[in-house]
C-alpha cells in the first residue's frame, strides 16, 4: 500500500467521553472513577455547568487547525451513549456539530465512534461504567444504542466531512474482563446497584458480537450511504475477522485495531529501543496479514513505554528515540490503511509521549513521513 493513500488521524478523548486519567475534565477532580459515578458525585445543575464549560472548551477550531497542520485527515471522535441526552445526562450533540463544522472548514474527516453503551461493554473507565460489562445482556439497552447510532447516521448522513462511524469501542473477551473487574473491583463494590450490575457482567461473545455489527451494518448502511465507512472494533483479536464479513461487495468496512506498544512490553528483556522496534515489527506482520482480509485501521496507538534508557538521554537523543519508534509505528500501521493517535491532548510531564500535542511539538512524531 503506498504511503500516501494512508490516513492518519488523531483521537478527541477526554473531550465528549470523559477519562479520568487523562486530566483536565470535571471526572479528574472528582472521587467518581467513571462517567456513570459522576452522576452521584455532582448536583445536576453543578455537573451539567461543570459539563458544559468542558466540553465548550476542551476542543476549539484551534485544534482542528493545529492538527491539519501536522498533516491529519481524520479525527476519531469518542462519542457517549447519551449524546442526545438521557434522563442522567445532558445532550453534548450541539458541539459534535460544532466539530463537523470545524472539520469541513480544515479538510479533515471525522469518524464518530460510539465510546460507551449502558452498563458497558467492557467494564472499563473508557466505557464510562468501570467494574460492569453488562449492556448486552440487556436487549433494551442494546436496541438504544442502535437507536443512537441510527440518529448519529440520521444526523449527519451527506455532510462532506463524516468519514464514517463505529458502533462500539473495545468491546471485551473473557481475558480482558476479568482484568477489568480485578482492576475496577473496589470501584464496582460501591453501592448496592453498582455491585448488582458488576455480577451480572459477562464477556462480550464473538458470535454475539458479529450479530450485533451485523444489525448495525444493515440499520445504518442505507441511512449513511455507501460512501462512508463502516468501522468495527476487532475485540482485541485480528484474526477473528477474517472470515467475517458484513457485505462482501462492500469495500468501505474497516476493522479497527488497538495496537499499543506500552501494553506489550511485559514480554520485552531490556526494553530497549531495539527491542521496541521488533515488537512494532512483529505487530505490523499481523497487520499485514489481517489487511489480506479487510481494511485495517489502527483506531488508538501512542508512543507510550517503559524504556530505561531515556532517563539516560539528552533531549536531541531522546528526540530522535521517539522519532525512530514514531516512525517504526506508522509504517507498521500503513499496511492497515489508517490510523489514529491517542490522543490529542492528555495531561501531565509523565505522559507527554500520549499527546499528539506534545509530540508533535517535540518533534517527535512527524505524520506522513513512514514509507510503506
Amino acid at each position: 500500500m503506498e504511503a500516501e493513500k494512508v490516513l492518519c488521524g488523531v483521537n478527541l478523548g477526554n473531550w465528549l467521553v470523559l477519562e479520568k486519567w487523562m486530566g483536565s475534565s470535571p471526572l479528574a477532580a472528582a472521587r467518581a472513577a467513571d462517567d456513570h459515578g459522576l452522576i452521584y458525585e455532582l448536583g445536576i445543575q453543578e455537573r451539567n455547568e461543570a459539563l458544559e464549560a468542558h466540553y465548550s472548551s476542551y476542543v476549539s477550531e484551534k485544534d482542528f487547525a493545529f492538527m491539519a497542520k501536522a498533516g491529519a485527515g481524520i479525527a476519531r471522535v469518542p462519542v457517549p451513549y447519551h449524546l442526545f441526552g438521557s434522563d442522567h445526562h445532558p445532550a453534548c450533540v450541539s458541539h459534535l456539530d460544532d466539530a463537523f463544522c470545524w472539520a469541513e472548514r480544515h479538510g479533515i474527516g471525522l469518524l464518530v465512534d460510539l465510546h460507551t453503551v449502558p452498563l458497558s461493554q467492557n467494564g472499563f473507565d473508557n466505557g464510562g461504567y468501570a467494574g460492569v460489562c453488562a449492556w448486552h445482556r440487556d436487549p433494551a439497552r442494546v436496541a438504544y444504542a442502535l437507536e443512537v447510532l441510527e440518529r448519529i447516521a440520521s444526523r449527519y448522513a451527506g455532510h462532506p466531512a463524516l468519514w464514517g462511524i463505529e458502533p462500539l469501542n473495545e468491546p471485551v473477551s473473557w481475558p480482558l474482563l476479568m482484568g477489568s473487574l480485578a482492576r475496577y473491583g473496589k470501584v464496582g463494590a460501591r453501592g448496592t446497584r453498582r455491585m448488582r450490575n458488576a455480577l451480572r457482567s459477562r464477556a462480550v461473545p464473538l458470535d454475539w458480537l458479529r450479530r450485533f455489527y451485523k444489525e448495525f451494518y444493515d440499520r445504518v448502511r442505507p441511512i449513511a450511504g455507501r460512501d462512508v465507512q463502516l468501522v468495527f472494533h476487532d475485540r482485541f483479536s485480528l484474526r477473528s475477522w477474517e472470515d467475517w464479513h458484513p457485505s462482501p461487495t462492500d469495500d468501505n468496512v474497516w476493522i479497527d485495531t488497538h495496537q499499543y506498544v506500552c501494553f506489550a512490553d511485559t514480554h520485552m528483556g531490556r526494553k530497549d529501543l531495539a527491542e521496541h522496534l521488533r515488537t512494532v515489527g512483529r505487530k505490523g506482520r499481523e497487520i499485514a496479514r489481517a489487511a489480506r482480509f479487510h481494511r485495517v485501521m489502527v483506531g488508538e496507538w501512542c508512543l507510550g513505554n517503559h524504556a530505561d534508557e531515556l532517563s539516560q538521554l539528552d533531549e536531541d537523543a531522546r528526540r530522535a528515540w521517539y522519532s525512530s519508534f514514531a516512525d517504526a509505528q506508522l509504517k507498521a500501521w500503513s499496511q492497515g490503511g489508517g490510523n489514529c493517535f491517542w490522543s490529542l491532548r492528555v495531561a501531565g510531564e509523565h505522559r507527554a509521549n500520549w499527546s499528539f500535542e506534545e509530540c508533535v511539538r517535540r518533534g517527535w512524531l512527524v505524520l506522513g513521513t513512514a514509507k510503506a
